[in-house]
């Protein structure tokens, strides 16, 4: 086949044409390209930690390309992510995610009460002859401690309350008088109100173990006693289950919230309430000095 000069040009410039759209093409842009992606599929973890472990699984998802949700139901993850995903977020919990240790948590108040008094009593003789004088003193002490011990056991994370209550049920009498009238002499009534006072003494601690050994106690303790005041006109006994009394009563209350990192293994002083009062009175001859204090310590053991 002849080609001759003409249709070499016509060629020729077709190739040139082709060419220089190719290079317009490429000046343009880069055709983009499609890559698809990996396909979500839907993840159930058993852990220990449940809602504590999202922040670190969410970052952990945020740092890959395919990302991520997650979830919690329960002590269980929910994830919503790649297979490759699913295994660095396992990776991850074998570090952070192990079984809770067992704690011993015991709390002890003490009621520790002193008091002491004394009387002084003179007596002066004046006669013709000499001035006698002679005095008397006595004095007395007394001590009295008691404990309240409360302990319970959980795992390390999870709170734990230990607590016993007393319902007090109580009969105040009141007197009313009665005045005469024509046809009824006068007297009086006695009126009794029955009343329900409940006392509670416990303890409510989440104890966390500290990757040093040490622990970090979240502790909240109470511990209330009915108090009945008695006087020469007011009298209080005790009958059976039933307290009845002529005179006030009141619920005395002693709480503490506290959150501490302790040893393990030692019993460690973490609050003391201390109440002391002083008394002084004297006439002509006679002096009477008495002083009285209280203080409840309360330490911390954890096992």
């Amino acid at each position: 086949m002849r080609i001759n000069n003409d249709n070499l040009k016509f060629i020729i410039n077709d190739i040139v044409l082709y060419a220089r759209n190719i290079i317009l093409a490429l000046s343009l842009g880069v055709l983009p390209i499609v890559v698809q992606a990996a396909p979500y599929q839907t993840y159930v973890i058993h852990t220990y930690g449940g809602e504590a472990l999202l922040p670190a699984v969410r970052q952990q998802l945020g740092t890959s390309t395919d990302g991520g949700t997650v979830a919690t139901y329960q002590d269980k993850l929910v994830l919503r992510t790649t297979a490759t995903n699913y295994q660095a977020v396992q990776q991850l919990l074998t570090q952070i995610d192990g079984q809770p240790q067992a704690l011993t948590v015991a709390v002890r108040v003490g009621n520790n009460a002193t008091s002491q008094s004394s009387i002084q009593q003179g007596r002066v003789i004046i006669s013709n002859r000499s001035i006698q004088g002679a005095a008397i003193i006595n004095q007395r002490d007394s001590q009295q401690q008691n404990n309240s011990m409360y302990q319970v056991q959980t795992l390390s994370g999870s709170a734990a309350s230990i607590s016993t209550g007393t319902l007090y049920s109580l009969t105040q009498s009141y007197q009313a008088n009665i005045y005469p009238t024509y046809n009824r002499p006068a007297g009086q009534i006695v009126i009794q109100q029955q009343m329900l006072l409940p006392t509670t003494q416990g303890i409510q601690v989440t104890p966390r173990l500290l990757p040093n050994g040490q622990v970090e106690v979240n502790l909240s303790q109470t511990e209330e006693k009915l108090v009945i005041a008695n006087n020469s006109n007011n009298q209080s006994f005790h009958n059976q289950n039933q307290n009845i009394y002529n005179g006030s009563n009141a619920v005395k209350r002693q709480g503490l919230n506290s959150t501490i990192i302790v040893p393990r293994g030692q019993w460690v002083d973490i609050g003391q309430i201390t109440q002391s009062s002083q008394n002084q009175s004297s006439s002509y001859g006679n002096s009477r000095n008495s002083n009285s204090s209280n203080s409840a310590p309360i330490s911390l053991l954890v096992q």
